[in-house]
């Protein structure tokens, strides 16, 4: 049975991570009928394996003020709809320099501009827990709303309100293809034989997009697509037990920075790389390097004997529109629409989410594009339960 003859009215969404569970949970909340379709467990991957930053924005304002303005309301965003993914007991993140007193006018202005609120450290309230840092070795510090959080705590939440809402949402099952007849998908193949079939298909499977689907992303002779797939490569390292119960951002350079969560301290260089493929996990010590000498840096008497150090290396992929500047500084949101690329395939959408924390912005950009797409009367526009409409944080 092909889409020509099939009444189907289902979407089904191909990843259960942060893309594929918040645009499941606001579309079934919208009224439609939806299944995600995770092949492993959810969040598996790049949703629960970053860093576990909530972005307000304030990092990208200098150089894009309208994805700060997002971060920021995203952030905001999640705050209501799951406060309980929020690391408990920790303060929001502190920026500061430790070199350069001249800067901090160039992002208190950029921040004005993007809306994103900051209060001064003052010396009394200085407690970083790191006797390493004298005040004085500090040019200046302010706090912004950044937040540690705790990712598969929210998407629980996400999987609890999509299910709720009346989505179908199975894991542990694998697409092995899509259904295509005359240059439309009608469906998805699962294992060997199932066939289930869908008005819309929407992939969220990020890293194993361009693998899975290879079709949809080839390369055409004479045509030219509106993106392209960037691999992006970053490096973490974690130190057991956790040095502090500060969050911070030193913006000198390229924004070494550090997330508690619970018993464990998360740092990160603020580095990206492209790479060739997704797969190339495997730890570059020159980036560990730069990451170690920022802490020898900050903790110039190394750490105790019992310490337990973790290094990893972690990638995701993005498509990146050609007129992007710099695309592993600051990835946005992307909605992929085939049949406007060069392989033309209708009724498949493929997804991306840019920072982990525009998640709600993602997802109502998804309903609006599938309510262009299917142009059913089934779909609500009622707002979303993370709406501020009647909330600020």
């Amino acid at each position: 049975m092909s889409q020509l003859t099939s009444s189907s009215e289902r979407i089904i969404i191909v990843g259960g991570g942060f893309a594929g569970l918040s645009a499941a949970a606001l579309l079934a909340h919208s009224g439609m009928p939806v299944t995600v379709i995770e092949s492993s467990k959810l969040g598996h991957a790049a949703s629960t394996l970053n860093q576990g930053w909530l972005h307000s924005g304030a990092w990208f304002a200098k150089t894009n003020p309208q994805l700060a303005r997002d971060c920021y309301r995203s952030l905001q965003q999640t705050v209501k709809f799951c406060p309980e993914c929020i690391e408990p007991d920790l303060g929001t993140m502190i920026y500061c320099s430790l070199s350069d007193q001249s800067d901090e006018h160039e992002w208190t202005q950029a921040w004005d501009k993007a809306g994103i609120p900051y209060q001064e450290v003052l010396d009394g309230e200085f407690n970083w827990e790191l006797p390493q840092i004298s005040r004085d070795k500090i040019a200046w510090a302010l706090r912004l709303p950044d937040l540690s959080f705790r990712p598969s705590v929210l998407l629980s939440k996400l999987a609890t309100m999509a299910h709720n809402a009346g989505a179908e949402i199975r894991s542990g099952t694998f697409v092995t293809g899509l259904l295509i007849e005359d240059q439309q998908v009608y469906g998805v193949r699962v294992g060997a034989d199932e066939e289930m079939l869908a008005k819309l298909v929407i992939l969220a499977t990020g890293a194993n997009s361009s693998e899975e689907f290879a079709p949809l992303f080839q390369e055409i002779a004479g045509t030219q697509p509106d993106y392209q797939l960037i691999c992006l490569k970053t490096h973490l390292s974690s130190i057991r037990p956790g040095l502090s119960a500060d969050p911070f951002c030193i913006v000198d350079g390229s924004g070494f920075n550090h997330l508690p969560h619970e018993d464990t301290s998360v740092f990160g260089a603020g580095r990206w790389e492209v790479v060739l493929n997704a797969n190339e996990t495997h730890v570059n010590e020159k980036e560990i390097e730069i990451i170690e000498r920022q802490l020898q840096q900050i903790f110039p008497k190394g750490f105790a004997e019992n310490v337990e150090r973790h290094d990893w290396a972690g990638t995701t992929v993005q498509a990146m529109h050609i007129d992007q500047i710099e695309p592993g500084i600051a990835p946005l949101p992307t909605i992929v629409d085939h049949s406007t690329e060069p392989c033309g395939v209708e009724n498949v959408l493929s997804i991306f989410p840019g920072r982990a924390t525009l998640w709600p912005h993602l997802a109502e950009r998804v309903r609006n594009t599938v309510l262009e797409k299917v142009g059913t009367s089934t779909i609500e526009t009622a707002q979303p339960p993370w709406s501020l409409e009647a909330h600020t944080v």
